[in-house]
């Protein structure tokens, strides 16, 4: 590792520890907003201030073209259990799913770019809150910065567990899915459990409705099974593409008051997942549909509310091509990290490459999606290799994986 190298593995140990100190939840992050404005403000950027604590720190290099690299700043409402040295010292409030690393990787590269004076491009860096509740992506997004800086190309890293420490990874097109969450109501009449016939049981109707959707969604191509192969009694379609795949899950059932009482009331939770917009539609109206019909055979009132959900995260085909010659090119030397908890196989040393291509899209969202539909767009994961998954309260990592990401963000600068 080059004495460079070692000074921005510094750089980014400090920002990293530290932002994990001072987590803050949603849009309101004042301690985390003054950090990164201790760094920023020494820099020869001009900042401007959206989505209450969000910041964009603007370099100019003279170009008619920008480009913008994207960081989210909200933490998560979890109590930290990691029993490291600089865990959070908001209580109840951790920085569960990396965007302390995200940020650091993002405010070191503004300190390499106050260093550059000849750049292909003009940079755009965002510190976006927001992103673990709603409203973060699209605000700035619809704000206009993008068409006042003319940005043509958005890149942004989220890290990921189950893949290995220091390894960069992504593909063209589908990349992350739509997702929304589902509210189901059924409203029944109760009665005595003895008698069910004298009442109208929404838990059963709500257990009905749920078998037929089910049934109906598996004869989707790409609908994801609920049960591996061989179990259960749901014929399935023929496997598609990986981009064509749908999820309709249901995860909560609430109903009843006793063991002895016909429910007069049922509602269900879940969450519906498409990497198109058309088929995330498709299984919208399946539901709705299969609710009309339960009503009326039934005769049942029912209710029925999806939220909009965030767009699918889709990698630019074109995009992805051209940079795929500096996804190649990535230094080689692989991370020294200490070891973790964790099942992540490794590949032996002379094996090992820093960057390899998703063979499947991920089933998380994420509202980075919307910076895609202003600009062509790559999103990338960047590998722990704990195998710790996000959200946990013990997730944690090796400091060392973030010089991956913090190269690859400076190759894209060149």
């Amino acid at each position: 590792m080059t004495n460079q190298n070692t000074n921005y593995l510094e750089r980014l140990t400090t920002h990293r520890r530290a932002l994990h100190q001072i987590p803050e939840l949603d849009r309101h992050l004042p301690k985390t907003k003054q950090y990164l404005l201790s760094v920023l403000e020494q820099l020869n950027c001009k900042l401007t201030f959206l989505c209450d604590s969000g910041i964009c720190a603007f370099f100019d290099r003279g170009r008619t073209e920008t480009q913008a690299f994207r960081t989210d700043m909200d933490a998560l409402p979890v109590q930290e259990n990691t029993g490291c040295i600089f865990a959070s010292r908001h209580d109840g409030k951790m920085h569960a799913c990396g965007h302390d690393a995200h940020m650091a990787m993002v405010l070191t590269l503004a300190e390499y770019i106050d260093t550059q004076d000849e750049l292909n491009y003009n940079v755009l860096l965002i510190f976006q809150p927001a992103e673990e509740t709603l409203g973060g992506a699209e605000e700035i997004c619809k704000s206009g910065i993008f068409g006042q800086y003319n940005v043509v190309r958005v890149f942004g890293i989220h890290m990921w567990p189950f893949l290995e420490a220091g390894q960069i990874s992504t593909r063209p097109g589908a990349f992350m899915p739509r997702s929304a969450e589902i509210n189901i109501d059924f409203y029944g009449t109760a009665a005595h459990g003895t008698a069910p016939y004298e009442g109208k049981d929404a838990l059963y109707i709500a257990a009905d409705y749920l078998q037929r959707v089910y049934k109906k969604h598996a004869q989707f191509r790409g609908a994801i099974p609920r049960f591996p192969e061989g179990m259960g009694n749901i014929p399935r379609a023929p496997e598609s593409a990986p981009d064509e795949k749908t999820l309709i899950h249901i995860g909560k059932m609430e109903s009843g008051y006793a063991r002895n009482i016909v429910s007069d009331y049922t509602h269900l939770l879940g969450t519906v997942r498409a990497y198109t917009d058309a088929d995330f539609q498709k299984i919208i109206t399946l539901m709705k549909d299969v609710l009309n019909e339960v009503g009326t055979e039934y005769q049942c009132e029912t209710k029925f509310h999806n939220s909009p959900g965030y767009p699918p995260v889709y990698n630019d085909p074109e995009l992805y091509e051209e940079i795929l010659p500096i996804l190649e090119a990535l230094p080689t030397e692989r991370p020294q990290t200490a070891a973790v908890s964790g099942e992540n196989p490794v590949s032996p040393a002379d094996t090992w490459k820093p960057y390899v291509e998703m063979e499947l899209p991920l089933v998380i969202s994420e509202d980075y999606s919307f910076y895609g539909l202003y600009a062509p767009s790559v999103f990338f994961v960047l590998g722990t290799g704990t195998g710790i998954p996000l959200h946990s309260t013990n997730f944690n990592f090796d400091e060392k994986v973030l010089l991956s990401g913090f190269n690859l963000y400076k190759a894209l600068l060149a």
